[in-house]
């Protein structure tokens, strides 16, 4: 086996990973709520990967601080990933279940790849459009008959959730080519971890911590350490060994996976409609990332 198959494999292992961590995000989210408010989880996810992060820096001899021109976009990263989407999505999953949000979250790259649009000035082709417009309309199909003939309040954090989240990667995409994933992640989360310890250092008076019960735990512990860094620590390895073209095809796998978590772990019916929708929102972004340009 010569050296760049066994890049791609082990960029393929490694981007597996890192997806299968970011599916749990989802159930983890939804079980979390029960006990937590969505700042409580947004703030101990915060708190959690910036301690990480700065471990990160220190094991990597990375700590020197990143330039001046990397300060602005690491900081609106951070806030896209690490603020606004865990909040949405927990503001979100407070009132519809996890299957709902799972086929939403299906237009993560469609957002992704139109911010980049915006921010670099590219010309997407008509198929792109065209792919992005049906796997739109399959989302709002779905969420509009899971509302019984309206779209909810829901859908709407869920949409700003995959904004945030599109900002997130695109403005990350561009520093990550400096300094690469894993040092431009951990240095998002230091910068934002200061204000996040505050929101959690006033709840820890109001929290009942002995009726929390210990999925909740589970599930916090699991959205800082594992889907708010490991994951990405993975994603962006295998993305730099695989290469972003072929692993990044990997993520439109999360809305399916996500689907079986929340029917094994919550026990959610997982309707035809859901699956059918979440298959159509599959081959439209597949036609978006091959069209794109």
């Amino acid at each position: 086996m010569n050296a760049q198959s066994t890049n791609l494999s082990a960029g393929i292992f490694f981007g597996v990973l890192g997806m299968l961590g970011f599916s749990g995000t989802l159930v983890a989210t939804r079980t979390a709520v029960f006990d937590f408010s969505p700042l409580d989880i947004t703030s101990a996810r915060i708190v959690m990967a910036g301690l990480l992060g700065a471990i990160f820096l220190v094991l990597s001899r990375q700590t020197r601080f990143p330039e001046r021109r990397f300060v602005l976009p690491i900081i609106v990263m951070g806030l896209g990933l690490a603020v606004g989407y865990p909040f949405f999505l927990a503001l979100a999953l407070e009132k519809v279940p996890a299957v709902h949000g799972a086929v939403v979250t299906g237009l993560a790259p469609a957002a992704t790849a139109i911010i980049a649009v915006v921010r670099t000035g590219e010309r997407p082709s008509i198929a792109f459009w065209t792919a992005s417009i049906v796997g739109f309309c399959a989302v709002f199909y779905f969420a509009y008959d899971a509302g019984g003939g309206h779209l909810s309040l829901s859908d709407g954090w869920l949409l700003l959730g995959m904004l945030s989240l599109g900002v997130a990667y695109v403005e990350g995409g561009r520093v990550s080519r400096e300094i690469g994933g894993t040092a431009t992640l951990s240095w998002a989360m230091l910068f934002l971890t200061p204000a996040a310890i505050v929101p959690l250092l006033v709840r820890a008076r109001e929290i009942d911590i002995e009726a929390v019960a210990a999925s909740s735990w589970i599930s916090l512990a699991y959205l800082g350490i594992v889907s708010m860094f490991l994951a990405s620590v993975f994603w962006y390895r295998g993305l730099s060994l695989g290469g972003i073209a072929r692993i990044g095809q990997i993520n439109l796998l999360l809305p399916l996976v996500a689907l079986a978590w929340s029917a094994l772990f919550l026990g959610e019916e997982i309707t035809a409609t859901a699956f059918a929708c979440s298959i159509i929102v599959l081959a439209a972004m597949i036609v978006c990332l091959r069209s794109r340009t």
